[in-house]
C-alpha cells in the first residue's frame, strides 16, 4: 500500500524521499563512490565521486525534475567507463535542467562535452493527439498535455550556472525534427528523455547513425510499452535505419540495478559486430 502511495508522489517528492533514503544506505551509490571502475582511468577518486554525489544532491533539492538521484548516478555511471578522449554526451529533453546539471558535472571531470537537445517549451502535443499512455508494471494511465515538462531556455541556463558547469554544455533550441537533422559530432553517449512515441522515433532517426559503435543510448520512459515497443519495432528500423531493430533492455519495468521494485531507465547498446564477439557463453546455452 505504501509503495501504491509513493508512486502518485510528485516527482519532486519523490526525488526528496530517495535522497534522504540513500543518506542512510544505498547499494547503488555506495557502489560508485567506491568502485575505481567509474572514472579511475581519469584519476576520479573516490573523493571525487563523493564530491560529485553532494553537487547532485543539492541540486535536486532544488530543482524540480523527472528523473531520481539513481537515475542520474547510473548514467553518470556509464559515462566514467568511456575509455576515449573527446567524449561527446548528448541529452535529448531536459526538462529545468537537472540531469543537464548532473551531466555537465561529470563532463567538466573528464573534459567532455554535453550537447542538449530541447524545445525548451514543453511537450508539443495535446492528450488529444497522444491518446492512453500506459504503464501496465505499475498499473497506472494517463495522458501527456501540450506544454507538459515545461523549461524555458534561460529557466534552464539558470540552473546550469547556480549548480552545474555550463562552460561544457552546448543548448541547442528547438523541436527535435528541426533541430537533430543538423547534428555532425559523433555520439558516445546518449540519454534521451522525450516521453512521446514519435520524439522517440525522430531522435533515433537522426542519432542513431551518429552514436558510436559499442556505445549506449540510455532513456528514461522504460515504463512506457509503446515507446519502449519502437527499439523491437523492425519494419520501422529497416525502412528507417536500414538495420534490423536493436531491443531494448529494461522494457516495461526499467533496470534492476536502479531499484528493487521498478524504475524508469532503460539502455540500447548499439553493436555492429556479431554477439559472440563481445559476450561469454554460459554452460547452460547451447553453442552449436
Amino acid at each position: 500500500m505504501i509503495k501504491k502511495l509513493f508512486y502518485y508522489l510528485p516527482d519532486f517528492l519523490k526525488s526528496t524521499i530517495l535522497i534522504l533514503s540513500s543518506r542512510f544506505y544505498n547499494d547503488n551509490l555506495s557502489d560508485f563512490i567506491n568502485n575505481d571502475e567509474y572514472g579511475g582511468h581519469f584519476n576520479i577518486n573516490s573523493s571525487d565521486r563523493k564530491y560529485i554525489l553532494k553537487r547532485i544532491t543539492r541540486c535536486l533539492s532544488k530543482i524540480e525534475t523527472g528523473t531520481s538521484i539513481q537515475v542520474q548516478i547510473f548514467l553518470i555511471k556509464e559515462i566514467l567507463k568511456i575509455k576515449r578522449k573527446n567524449i561527446c554526451i548528448v541529452e535529448c529533453g531536459c526538462f529545468k535542467g537537472a540531469s543537464t546539471v548532473a551531466l555537465s558535472i561529470v563532463c567538466k571531470l573528464i573534459n567532455a562535452k554535453l550537447i542538449v537537445y530541447d524545445s525548451f517549451e514543453g511537450l508539443p502535443f495535446s492528450e488529444k493527439n497522444l491518446g492512453l499512455r500506459n504503464y501496465p508494471h505499475l498499473k497506472l494511465y494517463g495522458y501527456y498535455k501540450k506544454g507538459m515538462y515545461l523549461g524555458k531556455l534561460e529557466e534552464v541556463k539558470e540552473n546550469l550556472k547556480l549548480f552545474g558547469e555550463p562552460s561544457v554544455c552546448e543548448l541547442r533550441k528547438g523541436y527535435f525534427k528541426s533541430t537533430l537533422k543538423n547534428h555532425k559530432e559523433i555520439i558516445d553517449f546518449a540519454f534521451f528523455d522525450v516521453d512521446l512515441t514519435e520524439s522517440t522515433k525522430t531522435c533515433i532517426k537522426y542519432l542513431w547513425k551518429k552514436l558510436r559503435n559499442r556505445s549506449y543510448i540510455c532513456t528514461d520512459d522504460a515504463c512506457d510499452l509503446s515507446v519502449a515497443a519502437v527499439w523491437f519495432d523492425d519494419i520501422w528500423w529497416k525502412k528507417y535505419i536500414n538495420e534490423p531493430a536493436p531491443g531494448y533492455v529494461g522494457s516495461g519495468c526499467g533496470l534492476p540495478s536502479i531499484s528493487n521494485s521498478y524504475s524508469s531507465l532503460g539502455y540500447v547498446y548499439k553493436n555492429k559486430k556479431k554477439i559472440t564477439e563481445n559476450t561469454k557463453n554460459f554452460s547452460w546455452l547451447k553453442n552449436n
